[in-house]
């Protein structure tokens, strides 16, 4: 059966150390148009610059990204660990000038933080403090969430895209994120997003 459908890219930004929740990620994008994209007309595709960048030279490779695929993509996921990344000349990482890169079109930007135990001999100090203090500047600028297991994350992520999706399309007809029921292994968390037109 053929469908007409509206197709989002969903740039998955993340730094280095998350390696195992970017093809999650991938995974769960693939899910949701399993599940979702017949009834909503919509195919989310995932974007990754490991896999959507073409070799160029003559600027910054942060401002090539950005011109490549970042600028052409509708949706971002953001995901955190122990890293903030390394800086671009621009900003402090690549993946907060990707979120700042977003958040000024008026995009929507979703950010997950990891709250899984974490070995500190594996644990850069400075890092580490650069990416608290960032988690500070978000939480004052938007609603950000917290994951403690991979399987969290596909949880969560799985009703953020569908939410996202139909505030996209102008679909107003579903349940609030307030109405929504969490499982229980889930409702300790505390629940943030950064909302797209924040300045």
């Amino acid at each position: 059966m053929t469908y007409s459908a509206t197709v989002y890219q969903v740039f998955i930004a993340s730094p280095s150390d998350v390696a195992r929740e970017r093809i999650v990620i991938t995974d769960v994008i693939h899910n949701w148009n399993t599940t979702h994209s017949i009834a909503l007309n919509a195919v989310l595709l995932p974007v990754k610059w490991e896999t959507h960048t073409t070799p160029r030279m003559g600027d910054r490779p942060q401002a090539i990204i950005n011109k490549q695929i970042v600028q052409e993509s509708d949706i971002l996921v953001a995901i955190f660990k122990a890293r903030l990344g390394t800086p671009t000349g621009e900003a402090e990482s690549g993946t907060v000038e990707e979120i700042k890169e977003f958040r000024a079109k008026g995009k929507p930007v979703l950010v997950y933080f990891s709250n899984a135990p974490i070995v500190p001999s594996s644990v850069a100090s400075r890092q580490f403090a650069k990416l608290k203090k960032f988690k500070k500047e978000c939480q004052k600028e938007g609603l950000i969430s917290y994951y403690n297991s991979v399987r969290e994350l596909r949880e969560q992520l799985l009703r953020h895209l569908l939410g996202t999706v139909r505030e996209l399309k102008g679909i107003n007809d579903g349940p609030s994120i307030t109405e929504l029921h969490f499982p229980s292994e889930t409702s300790n968390l505390e629940l943030y997003f950064l909302h797209p037109h924040t300045n």
